[in-house]
């Protein structure tokens, strides 16, 4: 801080030119923010006929808009669901200027409410319809909405070019000033290198598709629509399931897809969300790994390395970009974090001052894991109870066992404010992912030859029971990994590894074979010869671990970190030999392994893979929920279309207006007994109703096909009001979670303050 501010930066012109016009151009937006927006009012009535469909019917043209983001508002009937679809065009416009993908048409609704981009103004809008000619549609009026998203989201992008900026500039200022070490040059260069490459996919103007990539855009929305709804932190997804709401966000953490949720209020399409998203992974992944790579060989040079081989591997390309995986590909950022933990844990002296902070890369890294894939953090825990009972005695020492103990105390401090909700649903509510045990996957495990990847093509297929390698994805540890494996191996059983028996280079040799085990074992359990139909018949409790793994590949993950430690200890072990002959090798396989298989992947995916763009949720649909792991079993899907709500008894009701997870209306029961209302919202655990003017509690229960109903007590009229309340113990479960998050802040500050004055001494 002190050197910061011998910089001087507030005495400098370019800072204040460029910061000038920084806010100059950020008082423009803010000025047109305070402007009212615009309504534009089209009358207008079509009766489509039934039997004869229409590709694109201009229900209105011509109309003038200036740039913006709009609201469209098409007020239709329609007596059948998502069949028929309506949206806008103009041929005037640069290519870009419109994004628009449109909605489908319900029955259950009356009008649509869908959002354009338009960066142009323009003349020549239309807004066209798509009937199907099927059932009956009629269309009346339309009203186009200016919002301020436009605005906002300019606002956003100049702040960060103007962090972006600023960051670059303080970076040459301090080495013109004070000198930077060329090794942190060469660091930052080679590190931000990598993953920009890794990053290559989320540049282009789409989306690639992947299996998973509809599922978690779905999420992306459903956190955007709950912090509309007012829940924070997000427990339900109010629009998911044509606004029946999903506890996905219970089940499947949603804490770092906060930054494209808050991407999306800024007026951001879906598609820029997920792909800002898909970047920030990639970087976070180089740097962390660099980080803990770098710490355990204590060289740049090899860190950077391992950042390479691990952020561009082949399974992570396979995960993030072909699967479009995103929560696991997030967990693999953390995975190198809890390897490095261990690390220290188990190899740093425990007497010594600095081994009373080896649980925060344990803490980080396995709260990380918690809050972003729960099958990793599975695997994880596998791998942990393994690792311990190897190091068995070493827990036994009093100093170790407390910086694991720290370490697991901390990350379920940090998470509890998701294991609470996500443990109280699983157990009390009976969700459909508690019924999959039956499902085998000994029949999706790779071939041996998968295993070395090199120039294959991406292939669309990632089972192999019925096809064998062809049509094969892109699956595997890749082939330079392997040569490392081998290598390895035959300098182990060669008995060279004998000579490095003193000081650090023993404890890393440890380290290399413990990595070279756990590597093996975990590619050998990827593969379909791998018994795990036996294991699963065990019994029930074996059938539902081994089922919610999916798909045996999942280990690959791990096993990808353990091969890059192996290579990495290569690297370390020729220089220290001396053998630079070995070493120049090595590290040339690894640039040629990095530049002729990871990046021909890279280009060959993004060259040939289908590419699709989604700007807002419409234009995906709400209905998607992949295997439905997380409805209520028995729910009948394919019945939650949106609709009005349905009663029971001698029940009535009036004035309904819903909004997101809160239902308001007018009942009356003229009966002497007990009736309901039923709304169209799931029901899951935290919904609650209230009536009359007293706010009279009353009972929430489940209804048909497992919707919401409310029962309405005898001879009642009056206001009721529903809606999803988090149960009190969730809400301290948060507060336990910043109190924790609070607590480590203040020990990692006051840490650095302690060695800051201690270096000043």
């Amino acid at each position: 801080m002190l050197k910061l501010r011998e910089l001087s930066v507030f005495k400098r012109k370019i800072f204040w030119t460029v910061s000038g016009v920084f806010f100059l151009l950020c008082l423009l937006c803010a000025v047109r923010l305070l402007q009212e927006n615009r309504e534009y009012f089209f009358e207008g009535q079509h009766v489509f006929q039934e039997g004869t469909a229409e590709e694109q019917a201009v229900l209105f043209e011509h109309i003038a808009l200036p740039a913006g983001v709009y609201s469209v508002r098409l007020r239709y009937e329609s007596g059948t669901d998502m069949l028929n679809q309506c949206g806008v065009s103009d041929g005037t416009v640069f290519y870009g200027g419109l994004l628009c993908n449109g909605e489908e048409l319900f029955q259950g609704m009356d009008q649509t409410d869908f959002l354009f981009w338009l960066f142009e103004g323009t003349r020549e809008l239309q807004v066209w319809v798509r009937y199907s000619g099927t059932g009956e549609l009629t269309t009346a009026d339309l009203t186009v909405v200016e919002t301020d998203q436009l605005w906002i989201r300019c606002l956003v992008s100049l702040g960060a070019l103007y962090l972006l900026w600023l960051l670059g500039y303080l970076w040459i200022l301090f080495d013109r000033t004070f000198g930077i070490p060329r090794y942190r040059k060469n660091v930052v260069f080679f590190v931000t290198l990598t993953a920009l490459i890794a990053a290559i996919p989320y540049l282009l103007n789409g989306n690639i598709f992947g299996a998973d990539l509809v599922y978690h855009m779905h999420r992306i929305e459903g956190v955007k629509d709950g912090i509309l709804s007012g829940q924070i932190p997000v427990r339900l997804e109010p629009e998911w399931i044509q606004g029946y709401g999903y506890a996905s966000g219970v089940f499947y953490c949603d804490l770092f897809l906060l930054f494209p949720a808050l991407l999306r209020l800024a007026g951001f399409t879906v598609m820029e969300s997920y792909n800002a998203y898909g970047i920030a992974v990639c970087f976070a992944t180089a740097w962390i790994a660099y980080f803990c790579f770098g710490r355990i060989f204590r060289r740049w040079e090899i860190g950077t390395a391992c950042s390479a081989l691990y952020t561009l591997s082949i399974f992570r390309i396979y995960k993030m970009i072909i699967t479009a995986a995103i929560g696991e590909g997030t967990a693999f950022a953390f995975l190198p974090l809890v390897l490095y933990g261990f690390y220290r844990v188990f190899t740093e002296n425990p007497k010594a001052s600095s081994y009373r902070s080896a649980w925060l890369p344990l803490a980080v890294g396995y709260a990380g894991l918690i809050q972003t894939h729960v099958l990793t953090c599975e695997i994880t825990a596998f791998l942990t109870v393994i690792l311990c009972l190897v190091f068995i005695r070493k827990i036994f020492v009093w100093e170790t066992f407390r910086e694991l103990a720290k370490g697991a105390l901390a990350a379920v401090g940090l998470s509890l404010w998701h294991l609470v909700p996500f443990l109280d649903y699983y157990l009390t509510q009976d969700v459909h992912i508690k019924h999959v045990y039956m499902r085998t996957i000994q029949d999706r495990g790779l071939l041996l030859p998968q295993l070395a990847f090199h120039f294959w093509k991406h292939g669309s297929n990632a089972l192999g029971g019925d096809t064998g390698m062809q049509y094969s994805h892109a699956l595997g540890v890749g082939l330079v990994l392997v040569i490392g494996f081998l290598i390895y191996l035959i300098l182990w059983f060669g008995g060279r590894l004998r000579s490095v028996q003193a000081g650090e280079g023993r404890i890393l040799t440890g380290f290399s074979k413990a990595a070279f085990c756990f590597g093996g074992m975990l590619m050998l359990m990827s593969l379909s010869v791998f018994p795990w139909d036996r294991i699963q018949a065990l019994g029930r409790v074996a059938a539902s671990l081994v089922s919610s793994i999916q798909f045996p590949n999942r280990f690959l993950g791990w096993a990808t970190v353990f091969l890059v430690s192996l290579f990495g200890y290569l690297l370390w072990y020729f220089r220290w030999r001396g053998q630079k002959t070995c070493l120049y090798l090595c590290a040339l396989t690894a640039l040629l392994g990095v530049t002729t298989s990871s990046m021909y992947l890279l280009d060959y995916v993004c060259r040939d893979h289908a590419l699709i763009t989604v700007y807002n949720e419409e234009g995906k649909g709400s209905g998607y929920i992949s295997g439905a792991e997380y409805l209520i079993e028995g729910t009948r899907e394919e019945e939650l279309m949106y609709r009005a709500p349905v009663t029971g008894g001698n029940v009535s009701y009036s004035d309904y207006t819903k909004n997101y997870l809160q239902a308001d209306m007018v009942c009356t029961n003229t009966g002497k007994e007990e009736g309901y209302v039923e709304l169209p919202m799931l029901y899951y655990k935290g919904y609650r109703a209230f009536g009359g003017e007293e706010r009279t509690p009353l009972q929430v229960v489940s209804g048909e096909n497992h919707v919401v109903r409310v029962v309405i007590p005898p001879e009642f009229q009056g206001q009721v009001r529903v809606g999803f309340y988090s149960p009190l113990y969730w809400r301290l479960s948060e507060l336990l979670s910043l109190a924790t998050l609070g607590i480590l802040t203040a020990s990692a500050v006051m840490r650095r303050k302690g060695r800051a004055a201690w270096g000043r001494k």
